[in-house]
């Protein structure tokens, strides 16, 4: 990768088999795009046997990371009502 520019990733990104054994990955902004470019190149490689959405360290089942919303954060702690002298107060995520 070239160190000056930044490496960019489209939301979704799939992976898809030919019967001609070729085995490619297809991007777009949505689901819909990837998809129709995916189907687009039955004509080159023949009928899809399968297809799937990537998972790797940048997609998980297709769709960007960075594109999925942070998990909740509970403010509140749990607190233990046992009087456990041991217990150590935890937050709920």
């Amino acid at each position: 990768m070239n160190e000056n520019k930044p490496e960019i990733f489209p939301a979704h990104r799939l992976v898809a088999a030919f019967e001609d054994g070729q085995r490619l990955t297809f991007d777009g902004f949505t689901y819909e795009q990837a998809h129709d470019a995916m189907e687009a190149a039955q004509g080159e490689h023949g009928d899809i046997t399968w297809f799937d959405g990537v998972t790797d360290e940048h997609y998980e089942n297709g769709v960007y990371y960075a594109s999925f919303p942070p998990p909740p954060h509970s403010p509140f702690p749990i607190i233990d009502t046992t009087g456990d002298p041991n217990f150590e107060q935890q937050s709920l995520l």
